[in-house]
């Protein structure tokens, strides 16, 4: 697999062009010689053109689908595979050698559209049984005893990264739940952890800056700083990336961090996590059931309430595990801490679920939280969770 993701990343890298080279310094600051550096590419509109060239350099199908690459699809009787990134700019997460082991890619112009739904502006690679999980962005980076940024979205972390200080990030508001020890391993090696996530109007930013700096403080990392990005009166955001695009000094926003034991949102979260941990208490004893059993019920009563895995009390909102939030409260879990509801882009039928649900949209293996859990991803859904819980 990994001689695969190498050849993926040089198709990706060969068809970056200038204007995508201009897209990203305009848009991102990226200079062109970093831009090289962090070996962004480009992924064809066209319908199948990585998978052809994956085929031409002696892989099978499904090999190629197996990577999350590539997509298998059925219409009108017919089926078929394509290309899962289409018409986008691709970031890949490298290791400390410089090689490929995970794809996000970034919607354009040239992005194909669902129907009459607009393409997502980010979309990650999918998650299969046989090819890559997504590790931590920047781990590479972490230099031990050294000062260790953590902040929100794949270009405010290459931003950091092309000012040339270590920087990981979770890619969305905060770190999952399932990768928080490797986050947190990260901290461990590096000095003092500064969290800066975007500075909104809305508070959204902070709230995932309060969420990261409390779960890294649960495992034992101390020396854990929330950093305010400083944002100009009637602007509604700033991000680092915008920040550092605009001649930004971070080192000034690292010198007036607050200790996140000390921060007011760290201690709602916490706060949040003693009801959470009260909600998961009373539904522990009714889950508890034979273990690796092939029921479907047997595995429900071996899973989490949807409360405790989220971190949301039950009947509260928080912000979307998968989506992040701009207000922070786009994700309502019901009063019982079994269902949820989505209001992400807005309400519409459709956009609710339970756990299993939740973590399809988490693993890739349902694209639109709009859609019914069913088919193939229903299978792979189960099949995880009984890996994990069963």
């Amino acid at each position: 697999m990994r001689e695969l993701m190498e050849d993926a990343c040089r198709f990706f890298e060969r068809h970056l062009t200038g204007e995508h080279r201009a897209f990203l310094l305009a848009r991102y600051g990226f200079w062109p010689a970093f831009s090289e550096r962090a070996r962004i590419g480009y992924a064809p509109a066209e319908g199948a053109a990585l998978i052809l060239h994956l085929m031409d350099r002696g892989y099978g199908g499904e090999e190629i689908v197996g990577s999350g690459l590539a997509v298998r699809w059925e219409r009108d009787g017919r089926t078929g595979a394509g290309d899962h990134f289409r018409g986008r700019i691709v970031f890949p997460y490298l290791d400390g050698e410089g090689r490929p082991e995970y794809f996000i890619a970034r919607a354009t112009g040239e992005t194909p559209a669902h129907g009459d739904r607009p393409p997502a502006k980010y979309v990650k690679q999918i998650v299969t049984e046989t090819g890559p999980r997504e590790p931590i962005f920047g781990a590479w980076s972490v230099i031990d005893g050294a000062p260790l940024i953590v902040t929100e979205g794949i270009a405010d972390a290459l931003a950091v990264l092309q000012d040339c200080r270590p920087c990981i990030s979770p890619v969305t508001t905060r770190f999952k739940r399932e990768r928080i020890e490797a986050a947190a391993a990260c901290c461990r090696r590096a000095g003092a952890v500064y969290v800066v996530m975007d500075s909104e109007e809305s508070g959204a930013g902070m709230a995932g800056a309060a969420k990261t700096a409390h779960a890294l403080l649960a495992h034992g990392i101390e020396r854990v700083y929330i950093g305010t990005l400083p944002r100009p009166d009637g602007i509604e955001k700033v991000d680092v990336n915008d920040y550092l695009r605009e001649g930004g000094d971070l080192a000034r926003v690292l010198a007036a961090a607050v200790p996140a034991a000390e921060h007011p949102g760290v201690r709602e979260e916490r706060r949040q996590a003693i009801l959470a941990g009260v909600a998961n208490l009373r539904s522990a004893v009714p889950r508890q059931g034979k273990k690796g059993g092939g029921d479907l019920e047997d595995l429900k009563r071996c899973m989490p309430s949807l409360s405790a895995y989220t971190g949301i009390a039950a009947g509260r909102r928080g912000a979307h595990p998968v989506y992040g939030s701009t207000h922070g409260d786009n994700f309502a879990v019901s009063a019982d801490g079994e269902t949820w509801t989505s209001f992400h882009g807005g309400n519409e039928a459709g956009k609710s679920g339970n756990l299993l649900k939740l973590i399809a949209l988490e693993q890739g293996f349902l694209g639109d939280e709009g859609m019914p859990l069913r088919g193939e991803a229903f299978l792979r859904t189960v099949g995880y969770c009984r890996g994990r819980w069963g």
